[in-house]
């Protein structure tokens, strides 16, 4: 059976009782206009517990209170629940467009949305219609600060929403606080929230099957994205959703890549670009030679790492790491005047600031400058734990780890390994790690 968003067809007072959305509507613009419970009870000549009761749902409004506190509050509360039912369904049809990535039909949707939301906004359908403005925040504009207010709304007001509007919510916050490697752990917790309260036949199941493989891989949990890639394939298909099918296949080979399974990776990474022309697959292609330079590099195959990243930029892919590949490569090649230039060069083209202190140790590796290359080294390799970009951390250990034998350090050897022990029981951060100090 296809996948397909379930939606209730309950009325308001048989799921959430509309005296609660009601009466959290009433408190929310009492003290937005900063009146206490007690001066409005008191213009509408009621017992302040009575109204605090109100407020919380749990008494029916007597006859003409609604048109008394409108009028003191001066707002317009609609009881109509046909705005709440309209309000649900718009908001699963743009998560449905969302999930199949169909962006302009977002826009079109929104734009029909826009006329009637202020109408929404005062009636049932408020925290629904705050859901679908909070999507627009986050999809739309990208303004982070309106979607932060939204959720301090929706947060304390969470039991005027059913569970399936529940999981869309959890859903949305995953994917927000996911653009942050910093607040993974966060998103986390959000898909994993979405994933209890939503139906498991549904578009919002599939979608946090799909935005988990990527938090997964930065949590350096490669075993477990593995698992989400392939559970992921299995409900894309289901759903007829092949963009993002393309996004998992890319997905799979990075965290092969991870697993340290370098010929698997690779083979699939190779099928892919053959089927980079394909009519109903459309594979990025300067992605796949990104991740084939990347398969490379920690295979040590750094010739053809120096090939794929040189194509993956003739093919206009725009990865902020791809900056250190050709550098690196050289160095390890022994072809040290090469690997210099190339890391000027990367420089000049302004590359990312973190990327930075990277090429910076290269240089001060070639120049023999020691001192310059451990604290450049080591600002480079706190600054992946405190944003927790674990995907380059064995990368950089083994970097050190060389240079700590060639040197002959036995303290810095044993601390690397430590650290190495720590990341690969998935214990490593800033705060464990025993690299704090190169003094």
């Amino acid at each position: 059976m296809p996948f397909q968003i379930k939606q209730q067809s309950a009325l308001v007072d048989q799921g959430i009782p509309k005296e609660r959305i009601a009466g959290a509507y009433y408190r929310l613009h009492r003290r937005g206009q900063k009146r206490s419970l007690i001066a409005l009870a008191k213009e509408l000549r009621m017992n302040k517990g009575f109204l605090s009761d109100l407020e919380n749902g749990k008494r029916h409004f007597p006859e003409g209170t609604v048109s008394q506190i409108n009028e003191i509050l001066n707002v317009s509360f609609d009881e109509d629940q046909n705005l709440w039912r309209q309000a649900r369904e718009d908001l699963f049809q743009l998560f449905e467009y969302f999930f199949f990535e169909q962006t302009e039909r977002i826009c079109s949707k929104y734009e029909e949305i826009q006329k009637s939301e202020e109408e929404r906004l005062h009636s049932y359908g408020f925290f629904v219609s705050l859901m679908i403005k909070l999507f627009y925040f986050l999809r739309i504009v990208q303004d982070d600060e309106k979607v932060r207010q939204i959720k301090m709304v929706i947060d304390q007001n969470l039991n005027c929403l059913q569970n399936d509007e529940l999981a869309v919510y959890y859903c949305l916050l995953g994917i927000f606080y996911k653009r942050n490697t910093m607040d993974n752990p966060i998103a986390l917790d959000c898909f994993l929230k979405s994933g209890e309260l939503c139906n498991p036949n549904s578009h919002v199941h599939a979608m946090n099957t799909f935005q988990l493989i990527s938090v997964y891989a930065e949590l350096n949990q490669p075993v477990i994205a593995y698992k989400k890639c392939l559970e992921a394939r299995e409900v894309l298909k289901l759903c007829n959703n092949y963009s993002r099918l393309i996004t998992v296949d890319m997905f799979e080979c990075v965290v092969l890549t991870d697993l340290r399974l370098f010929l698997e990776a690779k083979e699939k990474l190779l099928h892919l670009l053959v089927s980079s022309n394909n009519e109903y697959l459309n594979y990025p292609t300067g992605q796949i030679y990104h991740n084939l330079a990347w398969n490379a590099l920690l295979s040590e195959n750094y010739e053809e790492c120096i090939q794929y990243a040189k194509r993956a930029k003739l093919e206009k892919d725009s990865s902020p790491d791809l900056c250190y590949y050709v550098p690196f490569s050289l160095f390890k090649l022994n072809r040290v005047e090469e690997a210099f230039k190339a890391c000027e060069k990367a420089e000049e083209e302004e590359c990312d600031t973190s990327y930075r202190l990277f090429l910076r140790a290269i240089k001060d590796r070639i120049n023999g400058q020691d001192e310059q290359f451990e604290h450049s080294i080591l600002a480079y390799y706190q600054s992946l734990l405190e944003n927790k970009r674990y995907e380059d951390i064995s990368f950089i250990q083994d970097f050190m780890l060389d240079y700590f034998e060639e040197k002959e350090n036995t303290i810095k050897i044993v601390q690397v390994v430590r650290d190495i022990r720590l990341y690969m029981n998935h214990q490593l951060d800033r705060f464990t790690t025993c690299l704090g100090d190169f003094s």
